[in-house]
């Protein structure tokens, strides 16, 4: 019974993570196409929105990964 009640927390906690990440993505491609950085880190924005689109979109995948070997 502890199995199953440990499993559910894991998947709700993958599920989390993957929302969150989704999020993430979701607020790079809207700053990409309203031509703003995310952070403003000096660098141009499109630059810095391109490695938070793919940073977001490697965790998303990974995270989906974890979820189906589960």
């Amino acid at each position: 019974m502890e199995h199953k009640e440990h499993h559910r927390r894991e998947m709700l906690f993958l599920i989390g993570f993957l929302l969150l990440f989704f999020i993430i993505f979701l607020i790079a491609l809207l700053a990409s196409v309203r031509r703003v950085a995310i952070f403003g880190l000096g660098l141009p924005y499109m630059v810095e929105d391109l490695i938070v689109l793919i940073l977001a979109f490697a965790a998303i995948i990974k995270v989906l990964w974890h979820i189906v070997l589960h």
